[in-house]
């Protein structure tokens, strides 16, 4: 077995688990524009599951007599409750070739506050009106509201209400040798940036500079999470690769089954990706990264 054996394999796993989602990559795509079109997709989801959701005092201020009060208590309990975010977020969020700068930077999601169903894709119309958050694995820190204009999504003060309401967040990125950064640019002029795949990399917020939370992007305009990623499993690939001409025999053994009829696969398992033997339907191992790999579809709450 060689890794070229590996990469159709696994391309046509990535080809099955993205029709899942609801979107196609192209058959002509190399592997590892495949895999790169693939993760630039999956990483931009967020997993339905319960997680704790907290909204900051500001949003907190204005939620009671906010007009749109039903639809951020609908996407408030979505959060709690494990339900489906995603139809909340941009129209776009299945193109691979749209990236979400302001999550690429900052880890910071945005949702549309509208309740209406868009045909069968389950994803709701789009309005004006827009709420941030900042996702992890636990928690949901709902931050404020804005409209659609100009440099929102490049704007600090999603940065600031987290320095100021949620700091533990922050506490991982501060750089605490640095004073200030340059070159000092307001919304429009860092979205401005961000659209031309420029990462300006460290925030100043008021006294203490950042390293930017969600890593920032490639010149490409991936982000630079997905591009790790991908280089990571390609990595472990290639080892598996190895690996397994080295060890036939002795896997051989272990799985009861003569060499000629050893089949390997690598598939989406539960959380994460797996090197399974088809024949004995034995996993063998797991991609060693903490991060949820696999799209499962929610019904809606």
């Amino acid at each position: 077995m060689n890794n070229y054996i590996f990469e159709n394999q696994f391309k046509q796993e990535i080809h099955r688990e993205a029709a899942k989602i609801g979107f196609k990559i192209a058959v002509s795509k190399s592997f590892n524009a495949t895999l790169l079109d693939f993760l630039t997709v999956r990483l931009k989801l967020i997993e339905a599951k319960p997680r704790i959701a907290v909204m900051s005092p500001p949003l907190l201020n204005k939620f009671f007599t906010h007009p749109k009060r039903k639809e951020i208590e609908t996407i408030f309990n979505h959060a709690l409750q494990g339900g489906d975010l995603n139809r909340y977020q941009s129209k776009r969020l299945l193109e691979s070739r749209f990236h979400d700068h302001l999550l690429n930077e900052w880890n910071i999601h945005h949702f549309h506050l509208s309740l209406k169903w868009r045909g069968k894709s389950k994803l709701e119309s789009r309005g004006n009106e827009l709420l941030f958050a900042f996702v992890d694995n636990d928690q949901i820190l709902f931050l404020g509201l804005a409209k659609h204009t100009p440099g929102v999504f490049a704007d600090t003060k999603w940065i600031e209400i987290l320095y100021d309401y949620f700091p533990k967040v922050l506490e991982p990125f501060e750089m605490k040798n640095w004073s200030d950064i340059n070159p000092k640019v307001n919304p429009e002029e860092r979205q401005m940036l961000w659209n031309k795949c420029y990462t300006l990399g460290m925030t100043k917020i008021k006294d203490k500079v950042y390293f930017s939370p969600g890593i920032g992007r490639m010149t490409s305009g991936h982000g630079t999470e997905v591009v790790i990623i991908k280089g990571n499993i390609i990595r472990w690939m290639h080892k598996i690769d190895l690996q397994i001409v080295d060890s036939i025999s002795e896997l051989s053994v272990f799985l009861k089954t003569p060499k000629e009829r050893i089949n390997f696969a690598i598939n989406f398992g539960e959380e994460t990706l797996e090197l399974v033997e088809l024949s004995s339907k034995t996993k063998i191992l797991e991609f060693p990264e903490e991060l949820i790999l696999k799209y499962e579809i929610r019904e809606k709450i």
